[in-house]
């Protein structure tokens, strides 16, 4: 095992007595994930025990196909915990995933960590978990090793929403095609991206539109375009209406780097500075695709028409 690993494990062992576990990448802590969550809270209250959420970090399929995060997970690891911890999770764990902990039999893992490190009296997946090397484990599996251990083990049923499974796959393929109001209805939420207001190229202010702009580590799965928006302040939680675009600015050819700007409609101070917060976009609806223009006075005569369809939908007046 990595040595990170090994010294988060050591540090865990024997601090958790009897915990009620749940294991799970969660990206997207959608709406399947939170009734595993939800009933994982209720019973270690029951027990008075320990919560335990245990995810892997980097996502396993972006460690397997190293694929560019932003553009495959839901949420970055710093979104999974905050929402794990709303949700009434007392111990959200990411065990750093890598090689040895891919090579880890089902039986090394259950033993090993289940047992061993977590003392799990009790632990709760989903209907298609799958875990230890090769993917060998299944909810099966892990039901007669964990009850050979002394646990309870319980394999839970898929979720439904709008005649279709919950999954992150299918919030993945939503955003996808551009589909935010049934990734909202998947993830119980709006799918939003987070990062820390950057220093940008200035472009904004010279074409009178001063943006907000980030580069989120997760979410970056939706078309380019032109976003109804709002941003949130995470440090205080302030929220103000915005619109977004997200996309390369092919109009200045920027090249391939994705970005994402915000321009926020009212309620910020103009004296406000940003840069270095910490900010979440709201994804709340679709204006336009992305688009080259001839020339920057073109460009802003479009921003102008989107600016009105974005104060419209937020309810603001003209």
């Amino acid at each position: 095992m990595p040595h990170d690993l090994h010294t988060l494990l050591d540090a865990l062992r024997g601090q958790l007595q009897r915990a009620v576990v749940t294991v799970g990448n969660f990206d997207g802590v959608h709406l399947g994930h939170q009734a595993i969550l939800a009933d994982v809270v209720r019973e270690a209250r029951q027990r008075q025990a320990p919560s335990v959420a245990l995810t892997f970090e980097p996502h396993p399929v972006t460690f397997f196909r190293k694929g560019d995060e932003a553009a495959f997970r839901l949420t970055d690891a710093a979104q999974k915990e905050r929402l794990l911890r709303q949700l009434g999770v007392d111990h959200p764990i990411a065990l750093p995933f890598g090689p040895e902990l891919a090579a880890l039999t089902p039986e090394e893992f259950v033993g090993d960590i289940l047992a061993g490190v977590l003392d799990s009296a009790s632990v709760r997946v989903g209907y298609d978990f799958n875990f230890g090397r090769g993917r060998a484990g299944t909810p099966e599996v892990l039901r007669a090793l964990g009850e050979a251990r002394g646990m309870q083990v319980h394999i839970h049923p898929p979720v439904a929403e709008g005649g279709q499974v919950v999954s992150s796959t299918a919030v993945r393929r939503a955003l996808q095609r551009g589909e935010l109001a049934e990734a909202s209805a998947l993830l119980g939420r709006h799918h939003t991206l987070w990062g820390e207001v950057e220093q940008g190229d200035a472009r904004g202010p010279r074409l009178g539109f001063p943006t907000a702009n980030l580069s989120p580590g997760a979410g970056l799965l939706v078309p380019h375009g032109v976003y109804v928006t709002a941003l949130v302040d995470r440090r205080s939680g302030a929220r103000w209406p915005g619109i977004t675009n997200i996309g390369v600015r092919p109009t200045f050819g920027d090249g391939a780097a994705v970005n994402v700007e915000t321009f926020v409609l009212e309620g910020l101070p103009p004296e406000a500075d940003l840069y270095g917060t910490p900010v979440a976009v709201e994804l709340l609806s679709w204006i336009r695709e992305e688009r080259t223009f001839p020339d920057p006075a073109a460009l802003i005569a479009q921003i102008q028409l989107d600016l009105g369809v974005a104060r419209q939908r937020h309810g603001i007046a003209p």
